[in-house]
């Protein structure tokens, strides 16, 4: 849980007791959030390009807080996996982070979003990102609430695409045909790779 002050179990039940009201309204964990934590783990990873791979999936870090690993991502330009999955990230954070790897990335080969509020923001961002990437395999957007101009550009950027092997978009806004032509053009593909 990068970023969470860690608490002894015996004096989280006392703090628990005094804070039934966020208990009930799912705001407790934030009582305990230090972004120092998040500040501590980018100092240690944005000097040198030593990651090939970054797990940051299931913190609810935010865009706010996530907007300080963005160093980690300018100097490690050999990430070849990234999960930012349950993130909650939005598209203005992930335009962010997709301007970035465009530019400075030279090896991504796997990228997660799953669970995220991308919208279509966030999609264009990504589609841009993969339009002439020649590197990148595997992307999870399930479930980023994509609508149809999201869907549409991720569509257009498959199409200039010819490495992406597997596409996990479901459970967005995009209209069933849509889907079904993007989810072709990944077939297609898989099949001349």
């Amino acid at each position: 849980m990068i970023g969470f002050t860690y608490v002894d179990e015996k004096e989280m039940l006392d703090i628990k007791m005094k804070n039934q009201d966020k208990l009930m309204h799912q705001t407790f964990e934030k009582l305990f959030y230090d972004s120092l934590g998040l500040e501590h783990f980018t100092i240690a990873f944005s000097y040198g390009s030593r990651l090939k791979s970054l797990n940051l999936s299931e913190n609810d870090i935010g865009n706010h807080n996530f907007l300080i690993l963005m160093p980690i991502f300018e100097a490690n330009v050999g990430i070849e996996n990234l999960n930012v999955a349950d993130c909650q990230l939005d598209g203005s954070c992930v335009s962010t982070l997709c301007n970035i790897l465009k530019s400075k990335n030279e090896a991504l080969k796997e990228l997660k979003f799953r669970n995220s509020n991308l919208g279509d923001e966030g999609a264009i961002a990504i589609a841009k990102l993969i339009s002439n990437n020649l590197t990148l395999v595997n992307l999870e957007i399930f479930n980023c609430s994509i609508e149809a101009k999201g869907g549409i550009a991720i569509g257009d950027a498959l199409k200039t695409n010819f490495c992406i092997e597997t596409l996990s978009i479901g459970h967005n806004e995009i209209p069933r045909s849509d889907e079904d032509q993007i989810q072709q053009s990944v077939i297609f593909n898989t099949q001349y790779n």
